[in-house]
């Protein structure tokens, strides 16, 4: 039979991140420096479960830049010109 082994205090990650949706806690995060500073910085989450190509492997990765335009990714950032002068 298994045992549910819960991790001791010392063993958890410093951080502890609580997820609050409608004035509730539903989650909490326990988290290393690196991810609890992206979650703090108020990043835009969304979800990419989708972009795999036809073999079904994801073809997104760390680093591509995200256009909000037109929901796309790419490798290089691309600037786009105000319209308002």
């Amino acid at each position: 039979m298994e045992e549910n082994i819960q991790p001791t205090q010392q063993q958890l990650p410093k951080h502890k991140i609580a997820f609050i949706l409608d004035d509730q806690i539903v989650d909490i995060l326990h988290t290393d420096d690196r991810l609890a500073a992206i979650i703090l910085s108020e990043p835009k989450i969304i979800n990419v479960s989708d972009y795999v190509d036809e073999s079904g492997n994801f073809i997104l990765d760390v680093g591509m830049f995200y256009d909000e335009v037109d929901n796309s990714f790419s490798h290089k950032k691309i600037y786009k010109r105000s319209t308002s002068e």
